[in-house]
């Protein structure tokens, strides 16, 4: 929802580094967080001007660097921005995946990791994106629509299967 008027106000990163604090406050506010939002965003922006030369990195490594970005953003902006693998690990991928048996680890970058190796580089953002989607639409977090699930045929949680063993 803020997107569009945060995007025409501040098109590109010099603007958004150069830009008012309660200004940029004013406009994300909706979001939660927003004074701390804002000084990650104009963080970022300055960091991608400095460092970057004003080109956002692709690099994970590099990425993470910047104010405000962790490991989930960096894999996001890999995957939606430059089409490069990520697999970004959000609470829906997290529980998913242990319901579904694709791991036994809670870390999000175990699970990363673990999931990395079990689905093929190309396939990591649409992956994630996939579980997140079902997460919020059928497996929901506190009553599973496993009567309309697609997935319910091999899934541990349902077939009463261990889901201490990953998938092969």
């Amino acid at each position: 929802m803020v997107t569009p008027i945060l995007f025409a106000r501040y098109p590109d990163a010099p603007s958004l580094a150069a830009a008012d604090p309660d200004g940029l406050e004013e406009i994300i506010h909706s979001t939660g967080f927003f004074r701390s939002k804002a000084r990650n965003l104009i963080g970022m922006a300055q960091a991608v001007m400095g460092p970057f030369g004003g080109e956002v990195p692709t690099r994970r490594e590099d990425l993470v660097t910047l104010p405000g970005v962790g490991r989930k953003t960096a894999n996001v902006v890999r995957t939606v921005a430059f089409e490069l693998p990520g697999l970004p690990v959000d609470t829906h991928v997290g529980r998913l995946a242990l319901r579904l048996g694709l791991t036994t680890e809670t870390d999000p970058v175990k699970v990363e990791l673990e999931l990395n190796r079990l689905i093929p580089r190309r396939e990591h953002g649409a992956f994630s994106l996939r579980l997140i989607l079902h997460g919020r639409r059928t497996c929901v977090a506190r009553s599973p629509r496993c009567g309309e699930c697609g997935l319910a045929d091999f899934c541990p949680s349902v077939t009463g299967g261990s889901t201490s063993t990953r998938a092969r």
